[in-house]
């Protein structure tokens, strides 16, 4: 009975060691197929990418491979893809080239026996996680990959080499990418890092000479981009967050053309940089927000500005300049026809609206002028431009204008216009019977409240204009009337100016009704013995009305003015020298205009009796 039990404790541990041996067999076994799989897999995984047509060019490398049966999953470790030392094929358009390198590539879904026996690969979703892109770009088009087209190959050997008929992929991601971009040729160079871009349901065929992609949703993202341009007129660009979604997108490649087509998209970022490559101007926005499908655009906080002094920009020219900087507030471009933009290359905004605007404009007169500059008005300014352009209207609310002027004796003149607000509307290059319009409603230094409208004409340079400006005491009109004459206004106030006129090409033509009291002007001309104006002349010698109406009995005196337009400037100038004219007509009339007033009185006293 006893000697039973160690015979079947030494059966027991033979089954025991037995069973460890086949366990310890089969994972060797188990371990040497898998490795035997990984390594047919990688061999399968290298030929298919062999077969494609970019393997002419460019060549793909891995250190391994780990399958996962369950998941129908490969993943690809220390994967690189870059271009071939000796390119088995010679393509003469290629004239761009990439590199990969990347910790992991993850293939789902894969058709493991597809890929086994015919080294197709199959699958749904690839995701590539980290990768550093280096891009090399040249020429006018950037042509990285070989087309189909056996035209374009110079080699006897006939090849084995298919190009992708076509490429099915439910998902694409980029995961955490990196990309280095030059352009030796142009002298610039992209920085670009976090880079994220996930596609989904991806078509990719070719036929001979062009690639066609059609994707249902693409979303990228950018955390950061740095650009350096070395020729050109920006030197630095950066911005950050980028944000881009694009819904059904169609794209046909070709040798020398690229057509796209989508249905919508939506695209954002922030913090703008851009500083010129002279490095005297810097350019920034806070935010920007585009919508296909609401056809809009909005910008916030944009601004303008130099980085130097105004001398420091005015030696850059001969003559007088005129330099512009500012901000704007926020910018909303609503009604946007994104299609004739894309498609036909044409500008249609049906409205624009602009808030916390502020400018300023420096002149240095110490210069000479321009003999041959032959400014244009608004309207053919705007039928000149190349683009076909439409904007039905502009509007722009809480506007601050500060105009500086170095005037011919080195002293300066400052005007501010405040509270303004200004619209236009039918900014066109197109055929139109309609004028383009321009109002604006505005303080001279936050006192003198005016409005005006502007019609300009296409056809002709040509614009008429009306304003009137509110009853405001006449002082306040200085430094305005000091920027551009040698006189100064001591008391008196002004009760009421209204003016019509029209301006052609060479001079301006209207009428002033200026009503007013307790007038009284200094001239100052013992300090302007260099001021040659006749206007001012003709002052000095008349006798000034200190008030108009006169006096109660008698008519208020309206008059009619006229210059003549200095051709070297624009229509500002016209509209400023013929309301100084009209104001000073009022209190020292001319020839034409005293006959004229004559008569009035003369038929007010016939009405009176």
């Amino acid at each position: 009975m006893n000697a039973e039990i160690p015979i079947k404790k030494r059966k027991r541990t033979v089954l025991k060691f037995a069973f460890i041996a086949l366990f310890c067999l089969l994972s060797i076994a188990g371990i040497l197929l898998y490795r035997n799989f990984n390594r047919l897999l990688s061999e399968a995984l290298i030929t298919s990418f062999n077969t494609a047509l970019a393997a002419d060019v460019y060549e793909l490398k891995f250190d391994n491979l780990r399958v996962n049966l369950f998941e129908k999953s490969i993943r690809v470790f220390n994967v690189s893809i870059e271009p071939r030392e000796k390119p088995v094929r010679d393509y003469p358009y290629i004239n761009s080239s990439f590199r990969l390198k990347t910790e992991k590539i993850t293939l789902k879904n894969v058709d493991l026996t597809t890929l086994l026996k015919l080294n197709k690969l199959i699958l749904e979703r690839i995701s590539i996680t980290k990768p550093e892109i280096e891009v090399s770009l040249s020429g006018d088009r950037h042509i990285l990959l070989p087309f189909r087209d056996s035209t374009a190959v110079t080699t006897k050997k006939k090849s084995s080499k298919k190009s992708i008929d076509t490429f099915l992929l439910d998902e694409f991601e980029f995961i955490d990418a990196s990309f280095h971009i030059t352009n030796p040729e142009k002298l610039r160079e992209y920085t670009i890092d976090h880079f994220n871009i996930s596609i989904a349901d991806v078509r990719l065929s070719q036929e001979p000479g062009q690639y066609f992609t059609t994707i249902q949703h693409a979303k990228l993202s950018v955390g950061m981009f740095h650009g350096a341009i070395q020729r050109g007129m920006v030197s630095q660009l950066a911005f950050k967050n980028l944000n881009i979604g694009i819904d059904s997108l169609s794209l046909l490649l070709t040798l020398d053309t690229s057509q796209y087509h989508f249905q919508d998209s939506q695209a954002n970022f922030n913090d703008l940089e851009i500083q010129t490559t002279d490095s005297l101007f810097h350019i920034s926005l806070r935010s920007f927000n585009l919508s296909y499908t609401d056809q809009s655009i909005q910008l916030t906080e944009f601004s303008f500005k130099p980085n130097v002094s105004q001398e420091v920009l005015q030696k850059r020219f001969k003559f007088q300049h005129t330099d512009l900087s500012g901000s704007i507030g926020k910018l909303e471009l609503r009604q946007v026809s994104f299609d004739s933009l894309i498609y036909a290359r044409k500008l249609f905004i049906d409205e624009v609206k602009l808030s916390n605007v502020r400018a300023s404009i420096f002149k240095d007169k110490t210069k000479p002028m321009d003999s041959t500059r032959r400014p244009a008005y608004l309207g053919q300014t705007v039928a000149a431009i190349r683009l076909p352009l439409l904007i039905s209207h502009v509007q722009a609310t809480d506007v601050e204008l500060e105009n500086t002027e170095r005037k011919p004796d080195s002293t300066y003149a400052k005007v501010k216009i405040t509270r303004g607000n200004l619209e236009m509307r039918n900014i066109t290059n197109q055929s139109s019977k309609e004028k383009l319009m321009l109002m604006a409603d505005a303080y001279v230094n936050g006192k003198v409240r005016f409005k005006a409208e502007l019609n300009f004409s296409y056809v002709k340079p040509q614009f008429n204009f009306k304003g009137v400006v509110n009853k405001f005491a006449l002082p306040d009109l200085n430094p305005l009337i000091q920027a551009y004459t040698p006189a100064k206004i001591n008391q008196g106030t002004a009760d009421e100016i209204s003016f019509t006129g029209i301006a052609d090409q060479t001079k301006a033509t209207g009428t002033m009704k200026f009503l007013y009291h307790d007038l009284e002007v200094d001239l100052e001309l013992q300090k302007q013995a260099k001021w040659k104006s006749a206007v001012i002349a003709l002052a000095a010698n008349t006798a000034l009305h200190n008030s108009n109406p006169a006096s109660s009995d008698l008519p208020p005196r309206l008059v009619k003015f006229q210059i003549e337009r200095d051709m070297t400037k624009g229509f500002v100038n016209v509209m400023i020298k013929s309301i100084l004219n009209g104001l000073k007509e009022t209190m020292i009339m001319n020839k034409e205009n005293r006959k004229a007033y004559q008569e009035k009185k003369k038929r007010l006293k016939q009405e009176n009796k």
